[in-house]
């Protein structure tokens, strides 16, 4: 059973060619709002690793360069209309917050909000840590890519009873107990 947990996160080649992306629809909420009817909704774009290459610390003022295909998303998300934020530790600190703001500007990025957290106008993160999961069920979205499993520890018994959705396979419905509705 661990042989066949451990074959289904083995890295396997990919052919895609990330560089070319297709248009991207508009995001949306998923799911009904649980949000506040005064509060604005907006995407959360992570800055190191996301928005940012990830590279070697060198101090707070340092950022890595763009990553081009999450740049051209968030330009056209904010040429849509979609009202977009940068989600990152650096807005806790001083100099961070600054950084941040100048490599923005450099980009050629408009001033958007730089935070370090999230509120209830949130409707969606990109982030290279996340692991997605179905709202109210603590099922998570898995794939076969390195960057698509978690790296803290999973139930023992998520293999066995399915507890997880496997991104590119047909949906199987997990035996995760009764649904919130039941």
């Amino acid at each position: 059973m661990f042989a066949w947990f451990r074959n289904l996160f083995a890295p396997k080649p990919s052919g895609l060619d990330l560089s070319q992306a297709p248009d991207e629809p508009t995001p949306r909420e998923r799911a009904p709002s649980t949000r506040p009817p005064e509060s604005k909704p907006w995407v959360g774009v992570d800055l190191d690793g996301t928005l940012a290459e990830a590279t070697s610390w060198q101090g707070m003022a340092h950022i890595g360069p763009p990553v081009p295909l999450m740049l051209r998303r968030v330009q056209l998300w904010l040429e849509k209309g979609v009202r977009v934020k940068v989600v990152t530790a650096r807005a806790g600190d001083p100099e961070g917050l600054a950084a941040t703001q100048a490599w923005l500007k450099a980009q050629g990025l408009p001033a958007l909000e730089v935070t370090d957290r999230k509120d209830f106008g949130m409707i969606e993160l990109w982030d290279d840590r996340a692991i997605q999961v179905v709202q109210n069920r603590g099922i998570c979205f898995l794939g076969t890519s390195y960057f698509a499993r978690p790296k803290a520890p999973i139930l023992p018994d998520e293999a066995a009873d399915r507890t997880f959705i496997l991104v590119g396979t047909e949906p199987k419905t997990p035996r995760a107990g009764p649904s919130p509705q039941a």
